[in-house]
């Protein structure tokens, strides 16, 4: 009878997903014990003419933060128990309850399934709708004790200040042009290689291929000093080719159009022999059609990433001439009426004109995303 209750619980959708929170509730009371165990050390050892500030800065960071992994813990640990036990009664009563009952049940179920997805979706989304709120604010009800969560007079002449203060729209063609050859770059050359990888056959191809897996793993930090002088010696600081050519192989994009390009059968690749098709033609007739939805989710992964791309872009553009968005918003950040209040509003507003475009491309392509990403983990 056990095995067959502990065999339903684990078969519910919701066992594993309270399984996690549990560690992870475990996990939060062993930091606050270890941090009650440091605390207790710590003061221990302290003098005790020493101010509340004093002993704060000597204390180590799980002992400051002792109470809040207590308490959260405790609280996630006794959430997670009364889940397990309402699962536990769920399963046991699966088979001793009417029809009618379980599809009440049901209904039940999906009705939090929705609430909790609501609440997460809220959570999520909040931060947007305090940007674009913030954006419509002024600068002395931005810094109120007590935030408002709605304008109390809507400031629709910060996003005029924006471009007034900054050249904006030269910030938004400056990322266009260069996302854009970015992109294409990276769908040209990305395609080309990815045929290598997955229908090529030459020597060292693995290995090859493992090297480009390793450049996933070398973030831009470690490898911008050799790049940047490169680019400076090129003469390319201050310039549309410093801001592209860097960018022009993406070893993600690689990846992905590879497990795409594997997921083709033989079979439509000997069909296309048989009609005369060389690789080129291969790639564009038989396999880029058959991977149209990777293709195309990649290539909008693309357009965010070197939309938003704020690193390269600081380092190699010190002019505004070629400053792109992302940077172009840190140049807002200039005081006014004083050095104790910044116009954090237009920075907002700034922040609100750099997203619109990034929301209507994935409003318009989120089903290319979604499908594209499905098939590409597929293989």
């Amino acid at each position: 009878m056990q095995d067959t209750l502990l065999l339903r619980m684990r078969q519910a959708g919701w066992f594993d997903l309270l399984v996690f929170f549990l560690v992870l509730a475990i996990i939060l009371v062993g930091l606050g014990v270890a941090g009650l165990i440091q605390y207790n050390v710590q003061m221990s050892q302290m003098a005790e003419d020493l101010t509340e500030f004093e002993i704060r800065q000597n204390l180590g960071m799980l002992a400051l933060r002792r109470g809040s992994f207590l308490n959260i813990g405790q609280i996630a640990l006794v959430a997670v128990l009364l889940g397990f036990a309402l699962l536990a009664l769920s399963s046991y009563l699966q088979d001793k309850v009417s029809l009618q009952t379980k599809k009440n049940l049901g209904r039940l179920r999906v009705v939090m399934q929705y609430v909790v997805a609501l609440v997460v979706t809220l959570i999520m989304l909040f931060p947007i709708y305090w940007m674009i709120i913030s954006s419509l604010k002024t600068s002395t009800e931005l810094l109120y004790p007590v935030p408002t969560l709605w304008p109390r007079e809507f400031q629709w002449q910060n996003f005029p200040n924006v471009l007034n203060r900054a050249p904006f729209v030269r910030y938004l063609f400056n990322t266009l042009v260069s996302t854009f050859f970015v992109m294409l770059g990276q769908v040209v050359l990305g395609v080309l290689a990815a045929y290598g990888f997955a229908k090529g056959k030459f020597k060292g191809q693995n290995v090859l291929f493992l090297l480009v897996l390793g450049a996933l793993m070398v973030p831009i930090q470690v490898t911008f000093v050799p790049i940047y002088v490169m680019i400076s010696r090129l003469g390319w600081i201050n310039s549309f080719p410093g801001l592209i050519v860097p960018n022009l192989v993406s070893a993600y994009f690689i990846f992905m159009l590879r497990q795409a390009f594997k997921s083709v059968d033989e079979s439509y690749l000997d069909a296309g022999r048989v009609d005369g098709l060389g690789r080129i033609g291969l790639i564009w007739h038989v396999l880029v059609p058959m991977t149209k939805p990777t293709l195309i989710t990649i290539s909008i992964i693309t357009f965010i990433s070197g939309w938003n791309s704020y690193f390269w872009p600081k380092m190699v553009a010190t002019r505004d001439e070629f400053r792109t968005i992302a940077v172009g918003v840190t140049r807002l950040r200039q005081t006014f009426a004083g050095m104790e209040t910044a116009n954090y509003n237009e920075i907002m507003a700034g922040a609100v004109m750099a997203i619109i475009p990034i929301v209507l491309l994935f409003l318009v392509l989120q089903k290319y995303i979604m499908t594209g990403m499905s098939k590409a983990a597929m293989k």
